[in-house]
């Protein structure tokens, strides 16, 4: 992948990042050409080891914070990462003694977009770790760009939801409470799935792309929790999910999100962990 080029910068068209419960556990953000987002996850088996509402949100908001510093125009994305390892390992030991290799502890999936410009363009690089989603437009059409390395293990966890059933709103039961453990164990191991986490070296094993996109071209950045109008609900595909995006409906289309999730409160015909998640979506469109 290329790295030559002036940098350009991003300005954001949309933003916003709206908690399932009491903390948010995701964020999103830009600077320097650079435009991110984050979904946050706390380990399972109880404790909190940071000072943040939970060790997830912690994590998010230090890799967000961490992100604000390290994108420097003319950085390319592999150092950034490099660099956010170190920084996001470097924070957590400062705080909280060694988690046991039974929970890894706090983890966050990461989307991170740089753009350049060269003599052929603008020229959009990505990095994905995890199951956030970028929404690209190409020639052909939107272009979705997501990490699967974690789908085998969040099938796992839906069958065990479908074995063990739902008791109330929001309860989890104790087979995917343990299912979710055993997945965790698997995080950045090289037959596991790769995310951000403090204690497991992870910088050089994301999802990379590239693709050209011209001057007013939305480019979409969304967590799972989004995703999930198309992905849980199937009330849009992705072009449609982009295209009223682009035409600023972004309230809108969270709105419904709620209220579908609302509608179908115990999971019962669209299933999933968790009831209402943490949804996060950053429309990004370069700078004139």
């Amino acid at each position: 992948m290329s790295e030559t080029g002036p940098h350009r910068h991003f300005r954001s068209l949309y933003r916003q990042s709206d908690p399932g419960s009491r903390v948010n556990e995701d964020l999103c953000g830009l600077h320097a050409g650079y435009g991110w987002i984050v979904d946050g996850a706390t380990g399972v088996s109880g404790g909190k080891a940071t000072p943040g509402p939970s060790d997830a949100a912690w994590l998010a908001n230090t890799i967000g914070a961490s992100l604000s510093r390290l994108t420097v125009a003319g950085t390319s994305i592999g150092a950034v990462l490099a660099t956010l390892e170190s920084a996001v390992a470097a924070a957590f030991q400062g705080l909280a003694p060694a988690i046991p290799d039974a929970d890894p502890g706090p983890a966050a999936c990461l989307g991170l977009l740089a753009l350049l410009a060269d003599s052929e363009g603008l020229l959009l690089h990505g990095a994905l770790l995890g199951d956030v989603v970028a929404l690209v437009p190409t020639a052909g059409g939107i272009v979705r760009w997501t990490d699967e390395r974690a789908k085998p293990f969040e099938k796992r966890t839906l069958a065990s939801l479908d074995l063990s059933g739902r008791s109330e709103p929001g309860l989890l039961p104790e087979a995917v409470r343990l299912q979710i453990l055993e997945n965790r164990r698997q995080l950045n191991r090289p037959d596991g799935y790769w995310v951000v986490q403090p204690q497991r070296p992870w910088a050089g094993r994301e999802l990379t792309f590239e693709a050209r996109i011209k001057p007013g071209q939305p480019v979409v950045l969304a967590t799972d929790g989004f995703m999930r109008l198309t992905d849980v609900f199937g009330a849009y595909t992705d072009a449609d999910l982009y295209a009223a995006l682009a035409e600023g409906r972004g309230a809108s289309l969270m709105a419904e999100l709620r209220d579908l999730e609302r509608r179908d409160s115990m999971a019962a015909n669209f299933p999933r962990v968790k009831t209402h998640d943490d949804a996060t979506v950053l429309v990004l469109e370069v700078e004139a």
